[in-house]
């Protein structure tokens, strides 16, 4: 049994390059290496890539809803929960006066490129699904 194959090769790659990136920035930090500012935002980053692809995932507990309306819910909770985020920090240190327009272009990007990466290998699979189902009907 094969642990690397040719179809996760990738998927591994990208977890182990995120686990070191992300061992490598908590020893800097720790040690005073960095920038405090620019250690945050790597990790905030990592942050909005792990709330997108949650969101996203949840597509498939909404398949039986239009498409459009679950996007356009799906981006809205998105930002939700992001604006929200920055309303609770804004607590407990001060926000950048842009800080609301600035996290929903950081937001808005990923959002949009990982949903239509997302969307388009969602869509192809039902399509290829649909092809074998067709060619069970002809056979019978």
């Amino acid at each position: 049994m094969k642990l690397i194959t040719r179809k996760n090769f990738i998927s591994i790659v990208c977890i182990s390059f995120t686990l070191i990136v992300c061992g490598k920035l908590l020893l800097e930090k720790a040690y005073g290496f960095t920038d405090k500012y620019y250690t945050e935002n790597i990790f905030m980053c990592f942050g909005f890539s792990v709330l997108i692809t949650l969101i996203l995932s949840l597509h498939f507990y909404l398949q039986k809803y239009p498409f459009i309306p679950v996007f356009i819910g799906q981006y809205l909770v998105t930002l939700i929960v992001v604006f929200l985020g920055i309303w609770i920090a804004g607590h407990f240190t001060e926000n950048a006066p842009t800080a609301y327009r600035d996290m929903f272009i950081s937001v808005t990007i990923p959002f949009f490129f990982g949903a239509a990466v997302y969307y388009i290998i969602f869509f192809r699979q039902i399509r290829k699904a649909n092809r074998m189902l067709e060619g069970l009907d002809d056979e019978t």
